[in-house]
């Protein structure tokens, strides 16, 4: 349910940042490394804004499930501690 939630919050960000950049049609030129492009502003930077996310997401998701791997083996580890103890 919280990832629901997140991915709705998410979802709503934007579409209001789109509906406040599509007021906004100056264009810029993107440079990168093999050609260059001209795009929109606004698009430029919710693309920016998304990939940060994906990618921050990404990074935290897999922080989070080498912790829980961790919390399970040390459980795994109490318990057969315990077993032996008594």
């Amino acid at each position: 349910m919280r990832i629901f939630l997140i991915v709705v919050i998410f979802i709503i960000i934007m579409l209001v940042a789109s509906l406040l950049g599509a007021k906004n049609d100056q264009a810029v030129m993107f440079d990168y490394l093999l050609s260059s492009m001209e795009m929109r502003l606004s698009i430029l930077l919710m693309a920016f804004f998304a990939s940060g996310v994906l990618l921050s997401s990404l990074i935290f998701t897999l922080i989070w499930l080498r912790l829980k791997w961790r919390i399970n083996r040390l459980k795994k580890q109490q318990r057969t501690t315990d077993i032996a103890s008594s």
